[in-house]
């Protein structure tokens, strides 16, 4: 059944940026703020009950912060740019603002997107018999110069996607890691012979056995929208004989 938008907005699905969602967030989640507008108000002697005229002097803004805990490689290169070798990452040598399209997707069926996000990160945390590593993220919303909304909040249209529809295995096995994105519940497909699927959150975690026969395994993942089946996606299996 398709969510309808009560004006209730709750909760935090997703956050993604350049097309990409950029990794799990704490949980406090967004904290959404920003400066308030500032105004230049006239006052004459004879009007003592208010200012006889206000300007706008400054438009105030639209600002929020997260921590992103999950510190991968491609995570912490698409908020804090640096790059990344294997499961590695090179922290840039001067702080660096990424800019771009994003979206936030809530609990509650909503969608806000974004047009222009500039976000800047930085490491913080503590490490010891509690606390952990994060990227500490502040994120404003650029208004566009040709005065159009910066950013719109609406229902999700419903959608499946993966970032990875083909994924391959060596004949020896092993585990690979697909990131999916919806915007609703889903449903995912029996695992084929010799495969098995763990659902990690907003990932799959695809485990191939070993392949001991004399020809190559293929199969097929298919995750299905539970409110309208006919939104899909598939993730190709093949495994090397």
């Amino acid at each position: 059944m398709k969510k309808v938008n009560d004006g209730h907005i709750m909760l935090l699905d997703e956050i993604v940026m350049g097309g990409k969602t950029i990794g799990l967030i704490s949980q406090e989640g967004i904290d959404w703020g920003g400066d308030k507008p500032t105004y230049n108000k006239l006052f004459a002697a004879q009007r003592r009950g208010g200012p006889v005229k206000k300007v706008l002097a400054t438009p105030g803004t639209n600002m929020f912060t997260f921590q992103m805990i999950q510190l991968i490689a491609e995570n912490c290169v698409a908020l804090a740019g640096g790059t990344a070798t294997g499961d590695k990452w090179d922290a840039p040598g001067d702080v660096v603002t990424i800019e771009g399209p994003a979206q936030i997707k809530t609990g509650t069926g909503q969608l806000i997107d974004i047009k222009m996000l500039s976000l800047n990160a930085v490491v913080r945390g503590k490490l010891g018999t509690s606390g952990n590593l994060y990227l500490d993220c502040e994120a404003e919303v650029i208004t566009p110069t040709d005065g159009t909304s910066p950013f719109s909040i609406g229902m999700a249209e419903p959608y499946v996607s993966v970032d990875n529809s083909a994924v391959s295995f060596v004949k020896a096995g092993g585990t690979k890691v697909v990131r999916m994105s919806s915007s609703g519940a889903l449903t995912v497909s029996q695992a084929p012979a010799g495969f098995t699927i763990v659902q990690d959150g907003n990932f799959l975690v695809i485990t191939a056995a070993a392949n001991d026969g004399s020809t190559a395994k293929t199969g097929t993942i298919t995750l299905t929208l539970a409110s309208d089946s006919s939104k899909t996606a598939t993730i190709d299996l093949t495994q090397a004989k």
